[in-house]
């Protein structure tokens, strides 16, 4: 979903995006999407982005590869720069707001959104802390059965 940004004024507008066509397509959800951003203008160059996603990715265990749910709840603030000159003069004045620069004069939300999917992920899936993994010779389940590796 794109956002003209010269549209927006100093009231805010809130935008829901629907569960097709953004989400990558590399990764697997269960259920529904909740993503919603709120735009409003702050000055002549620069806009405020608050934003909510929710959902369940289903991702697979580094160890065993097992699925695992992972939920996601990601509220986010962002000051949205739309020309790289601007960005110098761009201070954020809200410590929890990250700053987001535009190519032009649109602001497309699903590239925010699906930046979100991809900082929402953990830097290692385990599908638990004592997880054994695979046996690397005869790539047994650990975590179900014995290695049928002689040794």
């Amino acid at each position: 979903m794109k956002v003209a940004l010269a549209s927006l004024t100093r009231r805010e507008k809130v935008f829901s995006l629907a569960n097709d066509g953004w989400f990558p397509a590399e990764m697997t959800r269960v259920g529904d999407i909740a993503a919603t951003a709120c735009l409003c203008r702050l000055d002549a160059a620069s806009w405020s982005l608050v934003g909510r996603l929710r959902l369940t990715l289903s991702l697979l265990c580094d160890r065993c590869a097992c699925p695992v749910l992972w939920p996601v709840d990601d509220e986010f603030v962002y000051r949205v720069v739309a020309e790289e000159s601007q960005l110098a003069d761009a201070e954020v004045d809200d410590e929890s707001a990250a700053l987001w620069l535009t190519d032009g004069p649109v602001l497309d939300l699903a590239e925010v959104f699906q930046e979100r999917v991809f900082l929402a992920l953990p830097a290692k899936v385990l599908c638990a802390e004592d997880c054994r993994g695979l046996c690397p010779g005869c790539g047994a389940d650990l975590n179900q059965e014995s290695c049928r590796c002689s040794r």
